[in-house]
Parts: structure tokens; C-alpha cells; sequence
């Protein structure tokens, strides 16, 4: 019993110290990007390496006020809230669709939106680049608003069906007794109880939208260049600025991480309902 005891004892106590050990493994890329960008020029060179920053912001505003990242971060958040709202629209009456109602190859269309998702960005790259410089659409914002419309909203409607599988048919028969149309179920009934779902789904699409590079690199120049974009500029064939780097890298990468950590039971329960079902 005493020897059960201690071995399971032990046990947990080796867990803990291995996830200890895999998050600080995973998170200190972070925190060394983070603290970079509140160094001081000499602090961030300093040998050995300093760990601590001195929570200066001078690389941050020199950003901002110099290399008008203000305008790339307006961009990116623009094009990712956007698109979002798009993607969910779309996604929620084509989910309800195929999941409310009982038609021809319904079945079909469902893996096969489930299948544009497979397909790799770069396969979609110079198609999108011809068709948006002759229709004038390269290098503006409603066009990247598109591309990540379409390059989220395979995923996002495979995950709105599997939530709106979960809820009973039979709510939808109670309501159309009492006269209810279809938008009225989906308004009164299905929303309300997938908007958590709603929210995991929403940010998923934002982070994908935010943290995109290749589309991003391949169909913008100048009016409607996202942050990741911008942040990558600063590493250039023959001049690093790896101080302005880290800054940019900074403002990328906190907003994401605060969203997470703000949405991360909608995400857990949401994502996991959905992926479970399907």
C-alpha cells in the first residue's frame, strides 16, 4: 500500500516537472522576443546574454513613430476582424443547411468543403495573384478580406456542422409548429445555443487570418500590408534590425496571446465539441 502510494506520488511529481519543463521549453521563444523588444540597444547585446529587460519602450515608439507600423497593425486587424465576421455569416447558414436539412449530396459537399481546407495555400498562390491584378484587387484590403474569407471558411463550417449536429431536430419541429420560419430557428434557437461555439470559431479565424504570411507576402505591396509582413521586412539581404524586429515581433504576437488567454475556455469547449462530434 505504503510502496503504491509513493509510486503514484512520485508519478505525478514527474509529470508536473515535464510539463514544467515542456512549457518553459515552448513559451521562452516568447518571452526572449518579448523582453528583446524592451532592452536597450547595449542590454540587448550585452555578452553574456542579459535575461531581464530593462522595460524600456524606445524600440517600440521608434516603430510606430519612424517605420509607421501603426498603419500595418490597422491593417492586419482589419482584414482579420473583417473576414471573420464574413466567415461566420457564411459559415452559420451553410452549416444550417446541411445539417437542418435532408437534400441530394448533401453529404458530398460537406467533405468536399472539408476538403478545400486540405489544399495547401502555395497551390492557390498565382492563381490568386492573375485574377487579382486583372480584376484590381492585388495590394487592397477588401482583397486579402476575401482570400482569408475563402481560406477560412472551409474549416469553420465543418465546425459550425458539428455543433448544430449535437442539437436535436426536434427543437426545429416544436418551433415549426408554432409557425417559426427558418430564420427564425436558426435566430432563436440555434444561435443562442452554439454562440459559444461562435466565439471559439470567430477567434480561430482571427489568429488564422492575423498570422498569415504567404498570402499576405504574395498579394500585397503596399496599401494593405499586414504586420507579419512588415515585421519580416526588417530582416533584410544585407542590414538586420533585429531591435525593430523584436518590437514588431512584440506587437504581432501579444494581442494574439491576450485573445487566447481571454477566449480560452470558449476555445477549449467549443473546438473540442465540434472535432469530438465530427
Amino acid at each position: 500500500m505504503i510502496s503504491a502510494m509513493v509510486y503514484r506520488r512520485a508519478s505525478q511529481i514527474v509529470a508536473v516537472l515535464f510539463l514544467v519543463l515542456v512549457s518553459i521549453i515552448f513559451l521562452f521563444p516568447i518571452y526572449w522576443l518579448v523582453s528583446s523588444a524592451l532592452k536597450s540597444t547595449g542590454r540587448l547585446w550585452a555578452i553574456p546574454p542579459k535575461l531581464l529587460p530593462n522595460l524600456g519602450l524606445g524600440h517600440v515608439w521608434h516603430i510606430i513613430a519612424v517605420n509607421h507600423l501603426g498603419v500595418f497593425f490597422w491593417h492586419s486587424l482589419i482584414e482579420s476582424v473583417a473576414s471573420t465576421i464574413v466567415v461566420l455569416v457564411l459559415a452559420t447558414m451553410m452549416a444550417y443547411s446541411l445539417s437542418r436539412h435532408r437534400w441530394k449530396h448533401r453529404t458530398g459537399i460537406a467533405n468536399f468543403i472539408l476538403s478545400l481546407k486540405i489544399m495547401p495555400p502555395i497551390a492557390v498562390i498565382i492563381p490568386l495573384y492573375l485574377m487579382f491584378t486583372t480584376i484590381g484587387l492585388y495590394d487592397t484590403v477588401p482583397g486579402m478580406i476575401i482570400v482569408y474569407t475563402l481560406f477560412n471558411l472551409p474549416l469553420a463550417t465543418w465546425l459550425m456542422l458539428g455543433f448544430m449536429r449535437q442539437i436535436p431536430m426536434e427543437l426545429d419541429e416544436s418551433a415549426r409548429v408554432e409557425g417559426a420560419s427558418d430564420w427564425q430557428v436558426l435566430r432563436h434557437i440555434i444561435l443562442p445555443l452554439i454562440k459559444a461555439s461562435l466565439v471559439g470559431i470567430g477567434a480561430v479565424c482571427v489568429m488564422f487570418a492575423w498570422n498569415d504570411y504567404i498570402f499576405a507576402v504574395s498579394l500585397t505591396n503596399t496599401h494593405a500590408v499586414t504586420l507579419p509582413v512588415a515585421t519580416e521586412g526588417f530582416l533584410g539581404d544585407y542590414i538586420y534590425q533585429w531591435s525593430s524586429f523584436y518590437a514588431s515581433g512584440s506587437l504581432e504576437i501579444v494581442p494574439m496571446v491576450i485573445l487566447a488567454l481571454i477566449l480560452q475556455r470558449y476555445l477549449i469547449r467549443g473546438l473540442s465539441m465540434g472535432a469530438l462530434n465530427n
